[in-house]
């Protein structure tokens, strides 16, 4: 079961992006993102997967039977309650979304709810999470402590029925979230404080009918996922202007990728520069050096989804 690598890869590419900032120093979180679907070719109409911090530790979506964990000392350490119990959760919020989807859908353009439920810890302060959010539709906000949800947007207009999801949730947050985190880091003792160092390369990327002549970056495998790459442009930061993503690797680590047009200019006046907990000094790497290549998808449907969702 080790470095387990099913359905959930193609799940985690789209989630990954809606994550919020990685853990620092002294803190950690237990997080599970969902996304309900509607009509969206090769993805379960509703998914989601477990992160302690940045790392995967289990998988549930609507065509399974039971939550999959994702390493062997995962599966052993957390008990037959925890994944019983994180079903019975899925699968009310799956069963909620679709209602209100049938209820709104037929009136607004919908593709997909996502959204976080979980815990964070920073020293002795815990914090519980719940949000939900419709792309250009609205969000729905919970407060944990005073068991309140509420909603923006066109989704303010149903804030009676969010007591439904407040009663549910609220409660299993405050009385399990907590305990399971703790008892996650201790499993993942020596897991979470790995270290493994970047590689960099940097292509030319041909024109297509859309594109003009563009450098690509990939940064590959890294962890943990926090890192600081940039385009310097004749030695100063470039700020703006260039597409960056960030995706798992198959083997629990990430990759990434910077790319940006040239615009006429020398590809030898760019440099990638990366930083990273694990890299002893900065890495980087001038443009022109490497062989061009073609702009074709990356990562089929799941580059696609991966620019279109953004982060919750």
């Amino acid at each position: 079961m080790e470095s387990w690598n099913g359905p959930a890869s193609l799940l985690f590419t789209v989630l990954s992006l809606c994550s919020g900032p990685g853990s620092q120093a002294g803190s950690h979180s237990l997080m599970y993102f969902y996304l309900q679907t509607v009509n969206i070719p090769d993805l379960p109409d509703f998914s989601r997967v477990g992160m302690l911090d940045d790392l995967q530790i289990d998988y549930y979506d609507s065509t399974l039977e039971e939550v999959e964990t994702s390493h062997q000392w995962i599966a052993d350490g957390l008990s037959a309650e925890y994944r019983k119990e994180q079903k019975e959760i899925t699968d009310k919020l799956h069963q909620l979304l679709s209602m209100h989807l049938k209820q709104i859908g037929s009136f607004l353009s919908i593709s997909y709810i996502q959204g976080i439920w979980g815990c964070t810890q920073s020293g002795i302060m815990f914090n519980a999470i719940l949000k939900f959010n419709i792309p250009h539709i609205g969000e729905i906000s919970c407060n944990i402590a005073k068991e309140k949800c509420t909603g923006t947007g066109l989704l303010a207009m149903f804030n009676d029925q969010l007591n439904l999801l407040s009663a549910i949730y609220t409660a299993e947050l405050k009385s399990s979230c907590s305990q399971y985190l703790q008892r996650a880091l201790q499993l993942a003792e020596g897991v979470l404080e790995m270290q493994v160092a970047p590689e960099l390369q940097v292509l030319t990327r041909k024109p297509t009918a859309t594109e003009g002549q563009s450098l690509l970056c990939i940064i590959t495998p890294f962890y943990p996922r926090a890192i600081n790459a940039t385009w310097l442009k004749n030695g100063q930061v470039v700020s703006e202007g260039y597409k960056v993503t960030v995706l798992p690797n198959y083997n629990d680590m990430y990759w990434m990728e910077l790319v940006i047009e040239l615009q006429g200019n020398n590809p030898e006046m760019y440099t990638c520069q990366v930083q990273h907990s694990s890299l002893p000094e900065t890495l980087m790497l001038k443009g022109g050096v490497g062989e061009p290549r073609g702009a074709g998808p990356m990562l089929g449907l799941m580059a696609v989804l991966a620019m279109v969702i953004g982060a919750v």
